[in-house]
């Protein structure tokens, strides 16, 4: 709409040629116009190339990575750790379920992540119910 109202400014006001001159405020206005269509026309294309990003991003995120193999095998303990945290219990409740201390849960735990190329506890659920291990 805005390129509309521009091309009609432009042709009621000739080109300044020296020959003929828009009045003052037909130039500000023309001015105006162009600058405001070429701010919008650059925000669509930022919006485009953040949109193509996005959707690109989005085709990465869905891919099913493949299957990492653990760099050895859980054991039972650190499975059944595992199966615990993924029902939403806390440290020391699983540590109180399966007789052991909170040190003793987290070494379980540190070894699990080193099995799994994991970080944290959330990490290695997440990929050991992606992975079908538990």
């Amino acid at each position: 709409m805005r390129e509309d109202v521009l091309r009609e400014a432009l042709q009621q006001c000739p080109r300044a040629d020296g020959n003929s001159r828009c009045p003052r405020t037909q130039h500000h206005l023309i001015v105006h116009l162009a600058r405001d269509v070429n701010r919008r026309k650059k925000a669509e294309e930022a919006t485009e190339k953040v949109l193509e990003v996005s959707r690109q991003l989005y085709q990465v995120a869905t891919q099913v990575a493949p299957a990492a193999a653990p760099v050895s095998p859980l054991s039972e303990q650190e499975l059944h750790v595992l199966r615990l945290f993924s029902a939403g219990k806390n440290s020391p409740e699983i540590a109180g379920t399966l007789g052991i201390s909170l040190q003793t849960l987290r070494n379980h735990l540190h070894h699990v992540n080193q099995k799994l190329r994991t970080h944290n506890r959330l990490e290695a659920v997440t990929h050991a119910i992606q992975r079908k291990l538990i």
